[in-house]
């Protein structure tokens, strides 16, 4: 006569073959009342195996015998009341109370890593990862970054760079800066911390050469150095529109990437670049650029604006947003 479990309490309704119900004093299976560190360990080798679907492979992933996870399962099952896996020719499978544990503890695992990492980011300490373009990083960023790492020193400051928009999670980062429009998605929170304005740049040498000093009807005569790609906007277009001048800025130019590119191009003498009044601060306190049109400030519509995940309004994350927003906006 064949007997299967069909309940767990003190008591076991066990049935037999015939279809007839029995009660069993639970002595010989035991009581789960809470889990305990030797338990607590095997559900990590269960979370293993079943991730796997293999005995080998988890075992090599533990730095165990296969036999010794197969016997860690083992006792699993029996302290649980209840098998995991089913043992097939070459491979095992989940049971479907297999399944229902193995959805729990990836919810657990995922809670408790939300949980540390919330912890770990609650002070103002740890890791912060900043995301913006190249040029903001090296005009806007870096002139005045020493003041964010003498008020905030146990913040361990991580910069990244790139072109594109990203998703702020899936490449890890804490806070994005961009220059353009916000989206206000439901996703991230953005909030603008400086306007910009645009007017033309050269060195003092280049403006001498074309005779540019407050005469912009001789940029017909200059090489226009573009950045294209980083607003997604004709600047030299807009600004010459702006003013109503009659130049085609198309005729003689370089293209860039990057505004940063744009100005040291101009600093080299090779042209005239269109310069955000904010990114072009340092090179005219030198004097290696200057501005040839001083009274032709063109506002824009573009931005800065930081992004940040909306649920993670961490200390050092709102730290770096007040560090942001204190810059010195020179229009």
């Amino acid at each position: 006569m064949g007997i299967s479990v069909s309940g767990y309490n003190k008591y076991f309704l066990l049935t037999n073959d015939s279809g007839g119900k029995v009660f069993s004093d639970s002595k010989n299976i035991p009581i789960l009342n809470s889990l305990t560190g030797y338990q607590l360990s095997r559900l990590h080798t269960f979370e293993c195996v079943a991730r796997r679907l293999s005995f080998a492979l988890a075992a090599e992933e533990l730095f165990v015998s296969p036999s010794a996870v197969s016997h860690r399962i083992s006792q699993l099952e029996k302290e649980l009341g209840f098998s995991l896996f089913y043992r097939l020719h070459r491979k095992i499978a989940l049971t479907p109370e297999g399944e229902r544990m193995q959805w729990a503890l990836k919810n657990s695992f995922n809670l408790l890593n939300q949980e540390v990492n919330y912890i770990r980011n609650s002070g103002l300490t740890g890791d912060l990862t900043v995301y913006s373009h190249p040029s903001i990083v090296q005009c806007l960023l870096l002139p005045h970054l020493n003041k964010f790492i003498e008020q905030n020193p146990a913040v361990q400051l991580k910069i990244l760079t790139g072109l594109e928009a990203i998703n702020l999670a899936n490449r890890g980062v804490d806070l994005a800066i961009y220059f353009g429009k916000p989206s206000f998605s439901e996703s991230y929170t953005e909030e603008i911390f400086m306007k910009e304005a645009i007017t033309p740049v050269c060195t003092p040498r280049y403006a001498r050469n074309h005779g540019l000093y407050n005469n912009p009807e001789k940029l017909s005569d200059c090489i226009f150095l573009h950045d294209r790609f980083n607003s997604g906007e004709n600047e030299w277009a807009n600004w010459s529109s702006f003013f109503q001048l009659d130049i085609d800025t198309d005729l003689k130019g370089i293209s860039f990437d990057r505004s940063d590119l744009a100005l040291i191009a101009a600093s080299r003498h090779l042209g005239i670049a269109m310069g955000r009044i904010n990114l072009v601060q340092e090179w005219t306190e030198r004097g290696e650029l200057i501005f040839p049109f001083p009274g032709m400030l063109m506002p824009v519509e573009h931005c800065y604006f930081n992004c940040i995940i909306s649920d993670r309004q961490w200390p050092k994350i709102m730290a770096f947003k007040r560090f942001l927003s204190c810059l010195p906006d020179v229009y």
